[in-house]
């Protein structure tokens, strides 16, 4: 069960479903996109989803509830998926990146289209580009 801590409203970009990962949006300030994969800021995980007004609320902090885009064991760490739904990251897909952002850690097991429990621990894993 999760604990959320810090809980912002933000405007979105677009319309965002309820627990999904979003990103820091370029576009205005305290903008909220929805994650496609794992090249930008993690901002945290949706709660409700956008209101016809396009705003959000937005769990920054501590644990959140998040729909798993794939099969996820506790400990994974956690990037998005293109629908914004958790999926474990998996360093294979990542080669050549320079910069690969991390949202947190899954708290428990969990098959495609559970809403499972992340620890928000955002972060940023430099790799070097293999020539």
């Amino acid at each position: 069960m999760a604990n959320p801590g810090f809980i912002k409203n933000f405007v979105a970009t677009a319309v965002i479903a309820a627990n999904r990962l979003v990103v820091v949006s370029p576009v205005a300030d305290f903008a909220v996109a929805s994650a496609v994969d794992a090249s930008a800021a993690y901002a945290g995980v949706t709660e409700q989803g956008t209101d016809e007004h396009l705003r959000i609320d937005v769990v920054m902090t501590q644990s959140a509830p998040v729909e798993f885009g794939g099969v996820i064991e506790a400990g994974d760490l956690i990037v998005a998926d293109a629908d914004g739904k958790a999926v474990a990251f998996d360093l294979a897909t990542s080669v050549g990146e320079t910069q690969i952002h991390i949202a947190g850690w899954a708290m428990e097991d969990g098959d495609v289209g559970v809403i499972g429990d992340i620890f928000l621990a955002p972060q940023v894993i430099a790799t070097i580009p293999t020539a």
